[in-house]
């Protein structure tokens, strides 16, 4: 059954002077102290300070901007709360939007194992930029056995003025809006907070569910407007079904789409279309990692998904599976269990293991072929857990009992071995089996093939934290007829009981 939220109370309409941001952050709570426990009666919740908000979404808007808003965000989203949150697991930047989620803190938990996994007081917020001025704020919070209603804070230092779910903040030129789109059933209390200087006196919107669950969802829309600016016309429109949130931003010239799932169940999917329907972005999956940023990660990551675009295929990728990866697996030297794909491209090899029973998660750092990965999997009828991420900075998933690597390591050898050895190291466990597919330099190099490394690289590499099955040469599979396919090393390698 679908839910749609277009009442009044759901579906609004504000003056916009500009592009948007939509933020989804994630981050951990503490337990509440003895302090806060006794003195406020209340546990801690997530936040949103007002003026950070104006400070980022100009910053955004500038033709200064460097490209580069990892530091702004993290200090908007963490540092102005009371759940101190330690550090981000997933992020990207490129010129349309940003994305942000953050790591529990004190908790060695991921956020794939859920709100409840830890027993202890946590909140997953996840922040997602529709550059430069408009936020929606999705925090999952959960609270055992609290007792108290979770709260959200809204903190000014100008008297918010509230009319039933909506917000409007006035600081000098400038407004805020903020639109509280869940808790359906939410109670809102405005305090003023007086401290001993005149200036830090400040106003706190509190915003309480009404229920008594220990698991509350709050979604907010805010948009910030610059003094003197003209707009056009904002829609929002949220529908809710089985727990994942879609919500469409519209606006004089673009429709925004986002799917926000529970945060354990996926990072979502956003597209982008223009006013008449014509797609500008097509759907494709939000982060699970943290992406290469600032200047030269936006330009690096242009580099690696513009080889899917616009119908192109990469040397590498033929269509069909490995011929080394299907004789392993015909053969019964890796049997079905649970896999990660490192660099996955468009899917076929993961697809071909999910056929073949296995479970397979499957990692790449370009979104469109990700995309084109999903389409062939739901066409072959087959499930992945497909991670838009970087192998560099992957996120925190439990061991896998098979790693597969198909031109990995060869290309970011040079750029990082230490973090692509930790991934291997952090994404293994004693016996786990890793097959690896690698250029080979005893023959000359070609002006289409793959970086090349040699045999006792790969023993230097890899033998301090695995034994050796086999390492044994092999062809790589092109998509070039007629030209002769690169020399590459098949490797089999067994994680060591001790290293």
């Amino acid at each position: 059954m679908v839910h749609r939220v277009s009442s009044a109370s759901r579906r609004f309409t504000w003056r916009l002077m500009g592009s948007l941001i939509v933020t989804l952050v994630g981050v951990g709570l503490g337990r509440p102290t003895e302090r806060q426990a006794h003195v406020t009666g209340k546990s801690p919740g997530p936040c949103v300070n007002t003026s950070q908000v104006f400070k980022l979404a100009k910053s955004l808007g500038s033709a200064n901007n460097p490209g580069d808003s990892y530091t702004p965000i993290v200090k908007l989203a963490f540092d102005n709360s009371d759940l101190d949150a330690s550090r981000l697991v997933a992020f990207e930047e490129n010129r349309i939007f940003v994305y942000a989620v953050g790591s529990p803190s004190g908790s060695g938990d991921s956020i794939q194992d859920g709100l409840e996994s830890a027993g202890i007081p946590r909140l997953i917020r996840r922040f997602i930029v529709l550059k430069p001025s408009i936020f929606v704020v999705d925090d999952e919070v959960f609270i055992p056995d609290s007792g108290v209603p979770v709260e959200w804070r809204l903190y000014s230092p100008k008297m918010p003025e509230v009319t039933g779910r909506r917000t409007r903040i006035i600081e000098g030129v400038d407004e805020l809006f903020c639109e509280t789109l869940l808790p359906k059933n939410v109670a809102h209390r405005l305090r003023r907070q007086s401290n001993a200087e005149p200036e830090s006196e400040r106003y706190v919107l509190e915003m309480a569910s009404r229920g008594n669950s220990a698991r509350t969802r709050f979604l907010h829309v805010l948009y910030a407007r610059e003094g003197g600016q003209q707009g056009s016309e904002v829609h929002s429109e949220l529908n809710a079904k089985e727990g994942q949130l879609q919500l469409t931003i519209s606006t004089e010239h673009r429709i925004f789409r986002l799917n926000l799932p529970p945060a354990n169940d996926g990072a979502g999917d956003i597209a982008i279309s223009d006013a008449d329907g014509k797609s500008l972005l097509d759907s494709r999956p939000l982060p699970s990692g943290i992406l290469p940023h600032g200047p030269e990660g936006i330009r690096l990551l242009e580099l690696f998904d513009a080889d899917y675009r616009g119908g192109r295929h990469p040397l590498w990728d033929t269509g069909q599976p490995s011929g080394e990866l299907k004789k392993v697996v015909e053969e019964g030297k890796i049997r079905p269990s649970r896999v990660v794909e490192l660099c996955c491209g468009s899917g076929t090899d993961a697809i071909y293991l999910a056929n073949r029973g296995f479970d397979v998660t499957a990692i790449d750092i370009a979104p469109t072929a990700l995309s084109q990965a999903r389409r062939k999997a739901r066409k072959a009828g087959v499930s992945v857990g497909w991670l838009l991420a970087d192998v560099l900075s992957p996120p925190n998933l439990k061991p896998f009992d098979f790693i597969y690597d198909r031109g990995c390591y060869h290309v970011v050898r040079d750029q990082n071995l230490v973090a692509y050895l930790d991934t291997v190291r952090r994404y293994s466990r004693p016996g786990t089996q890793f097959l690896l597919l690698t250029g080979n330099s005893n023959e000359p190099a070609r002006d289409y093939g793959p970086p090349r490394v040699t045999e006792e690289e790969i023993r230097n590499d890899f033998l301090s934290l695995f034994d050796l099955e086999w390492l044994r040469e092999s062809r790589f599979e092109i998509n070039r007829p007629g030209a002769v396919s690169p020399l590459a090393w098949s490797v089999l390698l067994r994680r060591k009981s001790k290293p």
